[in-house]
């Protein structure tokens, strides 16, 4: 009896730790400090950039005001669009490997480093835009 408890609990915990997806989380339309408004688009662009790569995000320039970042860490990578203008700027999910994505759902840790690159971008495009002053 006691190993049938042991065995329930061993099996609830694997179905609990299996189940770590959450809903993607998009950033859309996130404005920046009111005073980055001073700065070109390709002086928001380099702080886009910097901030992404100082977290070891790999960003391409596709457009003007579009840039693709991919993250890799260990065997995962999250790929992600941004968005920008001199008032705003997105990040939307484009692609993913082994972080369990169906379409709706992935892997919780791509919010989280989603959410690090948002702050880490405002952070930088304000720190950018103080001394441009």
């Amino acid at each position: 009896m006691r190993s049938l408890k042991f065995a329930v609990i061993g099996l609830l915990t694997l179905v609990v730790a299996a189940c770590r997806t959450v809903p993607v989380q998009n950033v859309t339309s996130q404005p920046f400090p009111a005073d980055v408004t001073k700065l070109s688009m390709a002086q928001i662009e380099e702080s886009i950039i910097k901030a992404a790569g100082d977290r070891q995000w790999i960003v391409q320039h596709k457009s003007d005001g579009e840039l693709i970042a991919t993250y890799s860490p260990r065997t995962h990578v999250a790929k992600v669009k941004i968005d920008f203008d001199q008032s705003a700027f997105s990040i939307a999910y484009v692609d993913s490997s082994n972080l369990d994505y169906n379409g709706t759902s992935i892997h919780y840790n791509y919010n989280r480093w989603v959410n690090n690159l948002r702050q880490d971008i405002l952070r930088e495009v304000s720190a950018r835009a103080t001394l441009a002053n």
